[in-house]
C-alpha cells in the first residue's frame, strides 16, 4: 500500500455508517445497543416523532437529537421527555455513533 492510498483510506467512509455533514440534525430513538428509529424531520417535535415512528416510546428507549458538530456525533436529551437538553447518556453515544459518523 503506497502513502497516500494509506493516507486517503483514514478519510473513506466506513461502509456501514451514514455519513452527517457538519451541522447536520435529525431526531432518533435507541433501545440497548441499537438505533430503533430516527427522522431528518426535524420540524416534529419529539412526541410526534415517537407517535408517528413507534406509537409509544418502549420501555427502556431513549428518544433526542443527533447533531454532527465540528467531526462529532453528538446525541442529546429530549427536553419534552427528560426535561433537559444534555448529553444523552454513554450507552446512547455508543449506540448513535455505531451507525452515524
Amino acid at each position: 500500500m503506497t502513502f497516500l492510498s494509506r493516507f486517503f483510506a483514514r478519510f473513506r467512509n466506513d461502509p456501514g455508517k451514514r455519513r452527517l455533514r457538519d451541522g447536520e440534525t435529525l431526531l432518533a430513538s435507541t433501545q440497548g445497543d441499537q438505533v430503533i428509529a430516527f427522522t431528518f424531520d426535524v420540524a416534529l417535535s419529539h412526541a410526534e416523532f415517537v407517535r408517528r415512528e413507534l406509537g409509544t416510546l418502549p420501555e427502556g428507549a431513549w428518544v433526542g437529537t443527533i447533531r454532527k458538530v465540528g467531526r462529532q456525533v453528538v446525541a442529546i436529551n429530549s427536553k419534552t421527555f427528560y426535561g433537559n437538553q444534555l448529553p444523552a447518556q454513554d450507552w446512547v453515544q455508543t449506540a448513535v455513533r455505531s451507525i452515524f459518523q
